[in-house]
């Protein structure tokens, strides 16, 4: 006699599973999006981080587009220095903001959303040998088994 049991799925019932980091590296040119989380379902957005890197230690502007269930949150061109990793919020205000320290987690809040993009601008002229990084963690909605 067999003792396994199916999973069996909680009617109604879901969590949020942790995805791998979504990310990007790519030599960019001026005034060009990429898409670092491509339109995903039933995402729960952890984290946004950005940074840059050039020869000449440069810092180059960067600009961040999130769209969640049809809403576009666009960041302005914002100096991101050389090297130097950039936190991405919403502020109290409804703006996207740029911080290079912890952000305050009573501020940070994850974004949930049924259809979320993520997208970063690179919105200078590129240095020597320039590079863009984006790193995003995020979660998704699935269904609860018991």
């Amino acid at each position: 006699m067999s003792l396994y049991r199916p999973p069996i799925t909680v009617l109604g019932a879901t969590h949020y599973e942790h995805q791998a980091t979504a990310s990007i590296s790519v030599t960019p040119t001026q005034n060009s999006w990429y898409t670092v989380l491509n339109t995903t379902s039933n995402v729960l957005l952890e984290w946004i981080q950005v940074h840059q890197i050039n020869d000449q230690s440069a810092a180059k502007s960067l600009a961040v587009r999130i769209t969640i269930d049809g809403q576009v949150l666009q960041s302005g061109s914002v100096s991101c220095a050389h090297n130097t990793g950039y936190r991405i919020y919403i502020h109290p205000t409804g703006i996207l903001a740029f911080s290079t320290g912890d952000v305050n987690p009573g501020i940070y809040i994850p974004w949930p959303g049924r259809s979320v993009k993520v997208e970063v601008q690179f919105a200078d002229v590129p240095g020597t040998n320039q590079v863009l990084n984006a790193w995003i963690q995020y979660a998704t909605l699935k269904a609860t088994t018991l």
